[in-house]
Formats: C-alpha cells, structure tokens, sequence
C-alpha cells in the first residue's frame, strides 16, 4: 500500500523545505567526493545531520552534488542512503529549483535516481521541467527508461479501470513553455527517445495493473526476445536485442532482460555487457519484481554483477517486501553464496526484513544454504 498522492503534491516542491545555506562549503565538496567515490567509511566519518541539510551558496545540498556526478561505482548505494538516514532531503531545490533528480537526469546518473522517493521524482524547476523532461530533452536514456518504466507498477499508478489517470497525467505534464517530455526529446534531436516515450504513453495498465497496448510488430519482437532468452541463446539475444525493443513488457511487465535474467545459461558476460547498456536495469514487473530479483533467485552471477554494476540498487524491495539478497539466500546452494557475495559487496542490507520479518539469513537457514548462511552471520 502506498499512499495515493495528489498531482499537485507530486509536481511541486515542498514548501516546508528548509535548508541551512553556506554551512561548511569545503566540508561539503569533501563529502561530496567521499560519496561519489563510494568511500563509506570516509563517509560515516565526515557526514552529520547538520551537514548533509547544509548548502553551499548556490543551495546545492550534498544529494545535489552528488547527483551532478556522471558515473559513480556499486559502494556509492550505501553512502547515498546513509545520507537518507541523516535526513538528506531529496526535494530540496537550488537556486535554479533542479533537485537532485532534475539533476540526476541531466547527468544519466541512474544509480541516484533509483534510490530517490517516487513523488521526488516527478517534482517540477523552476522551468516547469520534471526530471523525464530534463532526461528527454539531454537523451539520458537511462534515466528516462527508469521514470517511464515506474508508470507501468500498480502501486504507483491509480489504475482506475481504462482510466489510468495518475500515469496518463504526470506522462503527459508540460513545461512553462507547454512542451512535454517527447516535444523536448524531438526538439533536441532525440528522435529515437521522443518515439520511446510516447509509445509508453500508449500502453494501458488496467484496474488490476495488467499491460497492454503494443502493436502487432513490437509483441512480434518481445515474443523473439523471450523464446531467446529462455532458450539460452545469447549469440541470438546479442544479435536481436536493440534499445527500443529489450523492455518491451508482457501483461505482467516481464521483459527480456528479466526472462534472461532469470536463466542461468544467459551467463555470458558479453551478453550482459550488451544487455545493460541497452535496457532498464532497474526494470520491474507489477510485482515489483526487478531484473536484479530474477538474476538473484537463479543464481545468475554474470547477470547479477552487471546489473549492479550499471546502477541496479542492492536493495530494491520486490514482492512481499523481498530483496534481491533474500532471493539468493532462497537459490541453489551452488550459486548463493556467490551472487550474495556480489551484493553484500555492493552495500545490501543483510538487516532488512520482508513483510513476514523474515531476513535473507532466515532464508537462508531455511533452504540449508549454509556457505551463505555463515556469510551472513
């Protein structure tokens, strides 16, 4: 359950914002790089409450900073969140009104983006742009997979029966200027993008989150892709999978990167090299079920260590509260220990709990998958 929220609530920043500005500026740029190094030891040393809801004088917050960053590795997930756990304000805006996420987009900074709040995502500059305006308009495709790819979950859309209204309204939202997401991909000369977003804004999710709306060609190819991936083919996959036709979704929102995922023969890491470059890495179904889910609970490490990698989060919560770990734990003992490795080291929370209270070491125990078992211990 989630609360549903009014557009107005999800589109605008909040008021009651209030962050200290000038507090420490070459403490903040050091913390900055701390975290964009994916120093987290650094990080727990040098980061405070007071710090972290600092701002420099152009009213960049250290997330901003961060967010401005091109490319940070897998350790960077468990500074970004010790910042949450500081009380880092994803909503807090600059000078310019560009939050984090408006700046996370511009950048194609995927792995920040992910791990922002759903109604932080779709806030409005001071241009009246939301963060898939600003990903349109610069072609971060990643970023702009991501945001789309959201729409497509239940849980953050009203499904009214053929109604769609949350999803139908923030895909449709325009700037100041009364330019939408795909107006400013095409203006921009992301023609490509532009054609990606409004064939989503033409898919339907129903009253109870079922997907439909592709045409006869696009199921043609997520039909391919899928006999591929679960045949294991991945000189076939390599050859047939393009950026405009890997995350073609089923009624259920799987696609082909998580059916090869979820195959333990899609292990060739030329394959997923490919893969992640192309699709959503942090794609789910309308379980909320990621890429990263399925590559877990298969044992899949090739899968796994490239998605994480390409900004996939550790602890991205699936169906019944789970996480990618607590999928591993629940895998074959020959493959857990292996993939729980990779994420333990990517900053999983081996702490969570799923909605039962169960945590990835209860799984564990359970399955007798006792090398990660004592991992976790």
């Amino acid at each position: 359950w989630v609360p549903q929220l009014q557009l107005q609530e999800l589109t605008q920043p909040d008021p009651s914002n209030r962050t200290r500005v000038g507090d420490s500026p070459a403490d903040l740029q050091t913390l900055a790089q701390d975290v964009i190094r994916g120093d987290f030891g650094q990080v727990r040393r040098l980061a405070t409450r007071q710090l972290v809801t600092s701002a420099d004088a152009a009213r960049r917050t250290v997330l901003m900073q961060v967010a401005d960053a091109p490319e940070t590795p897998v350790q960077t997930e468990k500074c970004i969140l010790y910042l949450f756990e500081l009380g880092a304000n994803p909503k807090a805006a600059d000078a310019n009104g560009d939050t984090a996420a408006h700046l996370a987009a511009r950048r194609d900074h995927l792995r920040l983006l992910t791990l922002l709040s759903f109604d932080a995502k779709w806030l409005r500059n001071d241009n009246g742009a939301t963060p898939l305006m600003e990903a349109a308009r610069t072609g971060s495709w990643k970023c702009a997979k991501h945001l789309l790819h959201l729409l497509r979950q239940p849980k953050f859309n009203e499904c009214r029966q053929h109604g769609n209204s949350k999803r139908s309204r923030l895909l449709g939202l325009k700037d100041r200027e009364g330019r939408t997401a795909s107006d400013l991909a095409r203006l921009s000369g992301h023609s490509e993008l532009a054609s990606y977003i409004e064939r989503e804004m033409r898919l339907v999710v129903d009253a109870d989150g079922k997907i439909s709306g592709l045409t006869d060609q696009e199921e043609a190819d997520r039909q391919e892709l899928r006999r591929l991936a679960e045949a294991g083919d991945s000189a076939g996959l390599r050859r047939a999978a393009t950026r405009g036709s890997c995350d073609l979704p089923d009624g259920f929102g799987r696609t082909a990167l998580m059916r090869a995922a979820y195959n333990s023969s899609c292990d060739d890491e030329a394959l997923w090299e490919q893969l992640v470059q192309l699709g959503d890495t942090t794609c789910a179904d309308i379980w909320t079920d990621s890429c990263l889910h399925y590559a877990a609970f298969a044992g899949n490490f090739a899968a796994a260590s490239a998605l994480l990698a390409a900004g996939a989060s550790a602890n991205a919560r699936g169906r019944w509260e789970s996480t990618p770990l607590m999928r591993a734990a629940s895998a074959s003992p020959t493959t857990a220990a292996a993939v729980g490795r990779v994420l333990l080291d990517s900053g999983a929370d081996w702490s969570l709990k799923d909605r039962s209270g169960d945590t990835a070491l209860d799984f564990a125990t359970q399955k007798r998958n006792s090398k990660l078992a004592e991992l976790l211990r």
